[in-house]
């Protein structure tokens, strides 16, 4: 467990909020914040960080030594009470698994699938789920084929449909999955439209909506698939092709693609950011980050007032849906991570943890960031 003492709140800061106008113009304003810090009792990047229903965040999997290895220590999972503000470790996983999905289910569950049991692995096909009844981890049936880089999003009904994705051979899926929460076994799902990996997935409209990723393991695509009435259809095109970005949707139910790059390996990381319409089969842009910024996913998160807090740079970065204006928090300063993780855990409080710093290494590091409310 962390030490209160790992735990001191800063001096109030004095944030630059930087927003964007309709026509592009920066608009200045000011606000002040705090923030706390604490540590992961294991250090963590490309872990899976889950808000459960009573509040608490659990930690599961990760890279937990330089170049991502270290996974067998990442099957240690924790957790975290935003009420003491303190991390406990948790039980073990079954597998140790990196690179995978957690989806809460209806019943309070969260299911783990996929990702990758170690560097240089091909995909796994286990799964298995997390029950904070029983506070353990239990095996469910496996997947038809490895995957990693793939999406994985609770549907009306219940069931977690799993698409796309990578075997880890450079290689992109069109198939999809359904978990079964009842039975906990997956069956054979709808085909998507063209492979797909590395994509952002959202449920808005009462439709499942695939964004972006890449086709061929390296340059990225500017398609979405939607899935409606149990088949897939080509969705609004992007206006710029994006992979390891992310997507928000907002409280009119369009939706917020936030950054990535042009290419997995990032060689051209993306300020900007559109706005989809799903029903008009449009995209509009949004206002640019503070910095080019990709490894977004979980890395953005939803404040309980409908702002989307996107902390994937050396700034946090914020915007109000309300305004259509970014802002920017420059203090405290932040440094550096990838593949972290944000989730937010009271009205306008954010955890942030773990991911890889400048040398690949992965950082115990958390804090609790305290957003200033909207004015």
């Amino acid at each position: 467990m962390s030490s209160p003492a790992l735990r001191m709140v800063l001096a109030a800061v004095v944030l630059l909020l930087i927003g964007a106008c309709s026509d592009g113009d920066p608009l200045d304003s000011r606000a002040s914040s705090a923030a706390r810090q604490d540590q992961l009792n294991v250090p963590r990047a490309v872990h899976r960080a889950t808000v459960l229903d009573d509040g608490r965040v659990l930690f599961s999997g990760g890279c937990t030594r330089p170049g991502c290895e270290g996974f067998d220590r990442g099957r240690a999972s924790e957790l975290f009470d935003p009420a003491s503000e303190s991390f406990t470790p948790g039980p073990e996983m079954t597998t140790a698994r990196a690179g995978h999905t957690a989806t809460l289910l209806e019943d309070g569950r969260v299911l783990l699938v996929g990702g990758y049991s170690g560097e240089g692995q091909l995909a796994l096909t286990s799964a298995e789920v997390f029950d904070p009844a029983t506070n353990g981890f239990v095996a469910v049936g496996e997947l038809s084929v490895g995957r990693a880089d793939h999406s994985a999003t609770m549907l009306p009904d219940g069931h977690v449909l799993v698409a796309g994705g990578t075997t880890g051979r450079r290689d992109a899926l069109a198939s999809t999955e359904l978990f079964d929460p009842q039975s906990n076994r997956f069956t054979a799902g709808p085909p998507l439209t063209v492979p797909r990996s590395g994509q952002a997935a959202v449920f808005t409209e009462g439709q499942l909506v695939l964004i972006g990723g890449t086709a061929d393991a390296d340059a990225a695509v500017a398609t979405t698939d939607v899935l409606q009435d149990g088949s897939w259809s080509p969705g609004p095109p992007m206006r710029q092709a994006r992979i390891k970005h992310a997507a928000s949707v907002l409280p009119d139910q369009t939706v917020l693609v936030i950054g990535g790059a042009t290419s997995t390996e990032g060689r051209d990381l993306l300020a900007s950011t559109e706005i989809l319409n799903i029903p008009a089969m449009r995209s509009a842009p949004g206002p640019d980050l503070s910095e080019g910024q990709y490894k977004l996913e979980g890395a953005v998160t939803a404040l309980q007032d409908g702002r989307i807090v996107i902390t994937g740079g050396t700034r946090i970065d914020v915007y109000d849906p309300a305004t259509g204006e970014m802002s920017v928090l420059t203090d405290p300063p932040v440094p550096r991570r990838s593949f972290i993780s944000a989730s937010t855990i009271a009205a306008t409080s954010v955890l942030v943890a773990g991911g890889y710093d400048s040398n690949i290494s992965p950082t115990a590091a958390a804090r609790i960031i305290e957003v200033p409310k909207a004015t």
